[in-house]
């Protein structure tokens, strides 16, 4: 089972967090064995790793977007007509 996780393309957030939704049901369920359960948690718990991973990275992109100077017409020293407008 861990070989075919291994090869399987990686979840996006969303597929990870809809995947601990269905682990957090099975777990609560009462007809769950104990092993299934180790094994559900195990899971689960990588799947949070790897979700706070994807989060840290897409926090670490916001921060870099927001440190990019935007230009405005206030800043901009020359009167050339570069043919780009935004308006």
């Amino acid at each position: 089972m861990s070989a075919k996780k291994a090869n399987a393309a990686p979840m996006s957030f969303e597929q990870a967090t809809a995947r601990l939704e269905r682990i957090v049901a099975d777990i609560e369920r009462p007809d769950t064995e104990l092993e299934t359960m180790i094994a559900l948690v195990e899971e689960g718990l990588g799947l949070i790793r790897s979700s706070r991973a994807m989060l840290a990275e897409a926090e670490l992109k916001i921060r870099k977007l927001e440190e990019q100077p935007t230009p405005t017409a206030a800043t901009s020293t020359t009167s050339e007509d570069d043919g780009f407008s935004l308006l």
